[in-house]
C-alpha cells in the first residue's frame, strides 16, 4: 500500500483547498440567499415565486448545455497536468470550449423562441413567458463562466476560483439591494442582474485558460481519437445529466402544476438553507476530485476512500447537530408568513447529509470510467421522484415534495455502495 501516497494527498494543503472552495461556495451561496430573504419579503408570494421559477430555469438550460463535457474537463485535465502532457491538454480544451459555446449559443435562441410552450405546458404558468425570455439572455454566460470554472478547479487552482465566486454572489446581492433601496421591484431588472454579473466575471477568468489552446493544431486522426474518448465518457454522463436536472426541479415543476406559486415559494425558500448543505458537498467533491482522477491504482483508491470518511464522518455528526438548531433562525430571515416552510427545510436538510456521507465513493465510477453506472443512478432518482412526487404531493401537500426528495437520496445512496464495492474489486483502473 502506498501510504506515503496517501498522506501527500491528505496534508495540510488539502484541507485548505476544500476551505478555499467551501469558503467561496458559501460567500456566493449567502448572496443569493439573502437575495431570496430580500425579495422574499418585499415582494408578494406569487411574485417571488416567478422570480423563483425564471432563475431556476437560467441555471436548469445551463446544465443541460453540459451533455458531461465538464466532466470530461474533470476527469482528464488533471491527468494531463500531472503527465505533463500540455498539448493534450490544450487539445482537449479547445475541442471541449468548441462544443460548449455552439451548445450555448442554441440553447439560447431556443428557449427565447419556446419560452411560451416551456411556461404554459412545462411550469403551467403563462404569466412566465416573458420573463423566460429574459432569462434566457443569460444562459451562455453561465456557461461560459461554468466552463472556465470548472477549469480552475481541475487544475486545482482553487483560491482564484473562490474569488470569483465570492465575486459572483456579492456583486449580485449589493446590485439587487440598492435597487430595493431605490424602490425599484421590477423581476425585470433582478433578471438582469442574475445575467450580467455571470458575462463580466466570465472575461475575468478566460485569461486563465491554458495559453493559445485555441491556435492549437489538432490532427485528424488526433481528433477523432479525442472525440471518440470524449463521446465514450461522457455520453452516459449526459443522459445522467438529463435525468438528474429534471429529477431535481421536478418536485417545484410539479408544486407548480398541482398546488400554485405560493407552495413553490414556500418550497424555495426551504431549499435558501439546504443549500449551505449542498455546497459543503460539492466543495468537498471539487477538490478530492482531482485527487483521485490523478490515481490509477484501486489499492491507493481504496486507502483514499477510507481516510475520506474519516474526515466525513465527525463532520456529518457535527452537521446534525447544527441543522436541528438552525431552524429557529428561518423566521428571523424569512418572516411569520414562511412558518409552514420550517418542517420542509428540516426533511431536506437532514437528507442532504445522507448525500454528503456518499461523496468518498460518487466519483469511483468516473475513475473507473464506467459512466453507464451513473447513468442509471440518474434515471433511477428521476423515476423515483416522479412517481413518488405523484404520490405525496396531494396527499401531503409541500411536505410531499420534502419526504420524495428524502426517499430519492436514500435510493441513490444504496445503489452508489453497490456499485462502488463490485467497481473497487476489479483491480486495475483504466485511465484513458
Amino acid at each position: 500500500m502506498n501510504w506515503k501516497l496517501i498522506k501527500q494527498i491528505f496534508k495540510k494543503k488539502t484541507i485548505h483547498n476544500v476551505g478555499y472552495v467551501y469558503f467561496g461556495s458559501v460567500v456566493n451561496g449567502i448572496s443569493l440567499f439573502l437575495i431570496n430573504v430580500l425579495l422574499a419579503r418585499m415582494l408578494p408570494k406569487d411574485v417571488f415565486g416567478i422570480f423563483s421559477l425564471a432563475v431556476l430555469s437560467i441555471g436548469t438550460v445551463a446544465e443541460m448545455s453540459d451533455f458531461g463535457l465538464d466532466g470530461g474537463l474533470t476527469r482528464f485535465v488533471p491527468y494531463y497536468i500531472k503527465n505533463n502532457q500540455l498539448d493534450k491538454l490544450k487539445q482537449l480544451v479547445k475541442t471541449i470550449w468548441g462544443w460548449r459555446v455552439w451548445l450555448s449559443t442554441i440553447l439560447t435562441f431556443g428557449g427565447i423562441i419556446l419560452a411560451d410552450v416551456i411556461a404554459k405546458y412545462i411550469f403551467g404558468q403563462e404569466v412566465l413567458t416573458n420573463y423566460l425570455r429574459v432569462s434566457f439572455l443569460g444562459i451562455a454566460g453561465v456557461v461560459l463562466l461554468g466552463f472556465t470554472s470548472t477549469y480552475l478547479k481541475a487544475s486545482e487552482k482553487f483560491r482564484y476560483n473562490s474569488a470569483v465566486q465570492i465575486l459572483k454572489g456579492v456583486v449580485r446581492l449589493l446590485a439587487i439591494a440598492i435597487l430595493l433601496l431605490a424602490g425599484v421591484t421590477d423581476i425585470f431588472v433582478f433578471l438582469g442582474i442574475y445575467i450580467v454579473v455571470p458575462w463580466i466575471l466570465f472575461f475575468v477568468t478566460y485569461g486563465q485558460l491554458p495559453k493559445d489552446f485555441s491556435k492549437v493544431q489538432i490532427e485528424k486522426t488526433e481528433k477523432k481519437k479525442m472525440h471518440k474518448q470524449l463521446a465514450n465518457f461522457s455520453f452516459w454522463l449526459t443522459v445522467w445529466s438529463f435525468c438528474a436536472i429534471i429529477s431535481s426541479r421536478v418536485d417545484q415543476i410539479m408544486l407548480s402544476h398541482m398546488l400554485g406559486l405560493a407552495d413553490v415559494a414556500i418550497y424555495s425558500s426551504a431549499f435558501q438553507f439546504v443549500f449551505f448543505y449542498s455546497i459543503l458537498q460539492q466543495s468537498i467533491s471539487a477538490v478530492l476530485m482531482p485527487k483521485a482522477s490523478a490515481l490509477s491504482d484501486s489499492k491507493v483508491l481504496i486507502a483514499f476512500v477510507k481516510k475520506v470518511f474519516y474526515y466525513i464522518i465527525p463532520l456529518l455528526m457535527l452537521l446534525a447537530v447544527v441543522i436541528y438548531f438552525s431552524q429557529y433562525l428561518f423566521v428571523f430571515f424569512f418572516g411569520e408568513k414562511y412558518m409552514t416552510a420550517i418542517p420542509v427545510y428540516l426533511v431536506l436538510s437532514y437528507s442532504m447529509l445522507v448525500s454528503i456521507f456518499q461523496v468518498p465513493i460518487s466519483f469511483i465510477p468516473h475513475i473507473y470510467n464506467k459512466t453507464h453506472l451513473i447513468a442509471f443512478s440518474g434515471f433511477l432518482q428521476l423515476i423515483t421522484n416522479l412517481a413518488l412526487n405523484l404520490y405525496f404531493i396531494p396527499k401531503y401537500g409541500v411536505m410531499g415534495a420534502a419526504f420524495t426528495f428524502f426517499l430519492g437520496v436514500i435510493i441513490s445512496v444504496v445503489y452508489n455502495v453497490i456499485c462502488s464495492v463490485y467497481l473497487l474489486k476489479k483491480g486495475r483502473i483504466n485511465v484513458v
